[in-house]
């Protein structure tokens, strides 16, 4: 079914009931709106961005700056009063795959006004309308906007299982009485104990893996991204010429992990052999405020030929930090890291999350049947917008 086709359902829906507002003006967006979108955001309780933040992804963006200011960072929709009822962003990015270089846009933030909704599909359908666009990856498909996948005809990307999290708990008495809170458990405290005890013996016994630190690489706590880390992707993508891989260039990754670092809640942990970077493993927080929840989230991973171990000691490394700290989880969003090439890992926990988060789409006919086979992705948390 069409975008056209949904759309005249939804508007023939509104029509019978009553509704005569004439439909809204869809233009491009610009930096001066952010107020206006705010504002859009609060009445539909979606989170917002500072404008800082906000303007940050496509200020300093490496893969818009390329672009000389031609991408657009999103649309609009606009009543007759001037108010905006609707937006989407537009978050550029770059992909190598096969020696060619591609553009890849994300979609973020899409939300419109209630009374406008039956307009709601002219924003998206313009988002994918993009000409001399390659790739287009969802990577935030909340429940309410996944009943909209099977008519912007993506595909869920073929690696990892992104309906669900794979963790370690690292405070089992924390992490216990939280959990018991959550189930309306009578004396939570008192409960957690037993409970924590529960947990403990169970992860003592199954997952020694992690706990257990592999001496044979050292793990490097790095402040930043230095010039290192530009020698480390040349070497990368020669070495995978065949995987579709987000550009990781070190500027790339210090305009990506800006406010993270900023905030200190990321952390930069590197292998490497004599003065080159050999691996790397990036971490951020994602706390859940709302119960108490300390988490940390493993972000992204690379190595070179070699050197896919290091992730064990990456690992390793960030669950001790956690237990010492007294974070509750260690998780792996979408458990990506069953991807070929990396040693397998099995996290003792798994949750289920509300809807299947990662989805792609091209255009390309040459492309389209390659992005089939799952050999050729390598997904990590640091796609899309999902670490922005």
């Amino acid at each position: 079914m069409s975008f056209c086709t949904t759309l005249a359902g939804e508007l023939q829906v509104e029509q019978q009931k009553g509704q005569t507002r004439r439909p809204p003006n869809l233009r491009q967006a610009c930096l001066e709106d952010h107020r206006r979108i705010e504002s859009l955001q609060f009445r539909n309780n979606v989170p917002s961005e500072s404008q800082q933040d906000w303007e940050r992804l496509w200020r300093g963006n490496p893969a818009n700056d390329q672009l000389s200011g031609s991408y657009p960072i999103g649309w609009v929709l606009e009543n007759d009063g001037g108010e905006i009822v609707g937006w989407l962003g537009n978050i550029p990015s770059a992909y190598q795959f096969r020696g060619r270089r591609l553009r890849a846009a994300t979609p973020h933030s899409w939300v419109v006004d209630e009374s406008y909704r039956g307009h709601g599909m002219l924003i998206l359908n313009r988002f994918f309308r993009q000409p001399n666009v390659d790739l287009f990856l969802c990577t935030s498909i909340s429940p309410r906007s996944e009943k909209f996948t099977r008519y912007m005809k993506v595909s869920k990307v073929p690696i990892g299982v992104w309906d669900r999290s794979a963790f370690w708990i690292t405070n089992h008495q924390g992490f216990a009485r939280i959990a018991l809170t959550l189930k309306s458990f009578p004396l939570p405290k008192v409960t957690s104990l037993p409970v924590s005890a529960a947990f403990s013996f169970w992860d003592w016994c199954n997952d020694r893996q992690v706990r257990s630190r592999n001496s044979s690489f050292e793990i490097e706590l790095c402040p930043g991204f230095d010039r290192r880390f530009d020698d480390f992707w040349d070497k990368l993508q020669h070495e995978n010429e065949d995987v579709l891989l987000a550009v990781r260039t070190r500027e790339t990754l210090a305009w990506h992990f800006q406010n993270a670092l900023q905030k200190k809640s990321a952390w930069i942990l590197a292998v490497s052999k004599g003065p080159s970077l050999c691996a790397y493993a990036i971490f951020d927080r994602q706390d859940n405020p709302a119960i108490g929840l300390r988490r940390v989230r493993l972000v992204d991973f690379q190595a070179h030929k070699g050197f896919e171990k290091a992730l064990i000691s990456a690992l390793s490394w960030m669950w001790k930090k956690c237990r010492e700290e007294g974070t509750h989880v260690l998780e792996v969003n979408g458990c990506w890291l069953d991807r070929a090439g990396l040693p397998p890992i099995r996290a003792p926990y798994h949750r289920a999350m509300p809807s299947w988060s990662y989805y792609y789409k091209t255009n390309d006919r040459m492309l389209a049947p390659t992005l089939r086979d799952p050999t050729v992705w390598a997904a990590s948390s640091f796609d899309g917008d999902f670490s922005l």
